[in-house]
């Protein structure tokens, strides 16, 4: 497999690693980090086939299929159902079935993509997150409305992205294509600065 490169290398030469809006670390509102996936495959069930393809993948991953926009997993990887019968599978560690195998398992019940090297994942936490987002998100991202675990489709601004909420700090996981990733880098850094930011390296 080709070594992947991050699509952020020119935009952390303009905007290191460091805190803007605050001098204490302890005080940043925010904390925003580019976070290295080992492999996001998307599948997509036929429509006669999604009970089926779902079975299959939930036995051929061992997790738990989720309910609509939500996600399941552990540290290791994580099965999200972001639309009817499409799931995205994601992995920190390439702990999961290659999107090859998948393919092969789910033949004629679903369609396997391999977006590893297609998106840019983001880790947003902290007590301004929400804040933050909400300047380019119209969904109501409040813990009652989008709690812990929850996964959809959405929009950042006028681009697309995937996002979750991965914990009640909050922690947000932000999915975007590739070629948007330094505009949604600038974004999220530019919203953030006012609560005191922190961009991990």
């Amino acid at each position: 497999m080709l070594e992947r490169q991050s699509a952020l290398q020119s935009a952390l030469r303009l905007r290191p690693p460091g805190l803007l809006g605050t001098t204490d670390r302890q005080n940043a509102g925010v904390h925003l980090t580019e976070h290295r996936l080992g492999a996001l495959i998307q599948v997509t069930a036929f429509a006669q086939s999604i009970d089926a393809a779902g079975a299959i993948l939930a036995d051929l991953v061992h997790l738990p299929l989720p309910e609509k926009c939500r996600f399941t997993g552990n540290a290791m990887a994580n099965l999200a159902l972001i639309g009817p019968g499409t799931w995205l599978l994601s992995d920190g560690d390439n702990a999961l079935p290659t999107a090859a195998a998948l393919r092969t398992a789910m033949r004629g019940q679903a369609t396997v993509v391999d977006l590893s090297h297609a998106r840019t994942a983001f880790r947003l936490s902290g007590p301004a997150a929400v804040r933050t987002l909400a300047k380019f998100c119209s969904l109501d991202l409040a813990g009652s409305a989008f709690p812990t675990g929850s996964a959809t489709n959405t929009r950042l601004g006028h681009i697309g992205m995937t996002l979750a909420r991965r914990d009640d700090t909050p922690t947000f996981e932000i999915l975007v294509y590739r070629g948007f990733a330094e505009h949604a880098f600038e974004a999220l850094v530019e919203s953030g600065a006012e609560f005191g930011l922190e961009i991990v390296g």
